[in-house]
């Protein structure tokens, strides 16, 4: 059995680009997708599929994924970021 991961997604954080489902290697065109599209924000579906390899949390422009207690640093952001109604295409 997959060890279990600690995924989070801060919702008030998230801006709802989904870059973390179109690039987690885990949830395209998987049995047990990590992530699900979700309405407005991505849902964490099956964290046990994760494999940690922290795309997620890299592509994450809004800083609102973390994958066990590890999220980018917090001074940094990303310049897509600046403008929250900009980034959302």
């Amino acid at each position: 059995m997959a060890e279990e991961r600690s995924i989070l997604l801060d919702e008030a954080r998230c801006i709802g680009c989904r870059e973390c489902v179109e690039l987690c290697p885990q949830t395209g065109g998987t049995q047990f997708p990590v992530f699900e599209r979700g309405e407005r924000v991505p849902r964490v579906a099956n964290p046990g599929s994760c494999l940690a390899c922290l795309t997620c949390v890299e592509v994450c422009r809004s800083l609102a994924l973390t994958v066990d207690g590890l999220r980018r640093w917090e001074g940094y952001v990303d310049p897509r970021a600046g403008n929250k109604e900009a980034a959302i295409y």
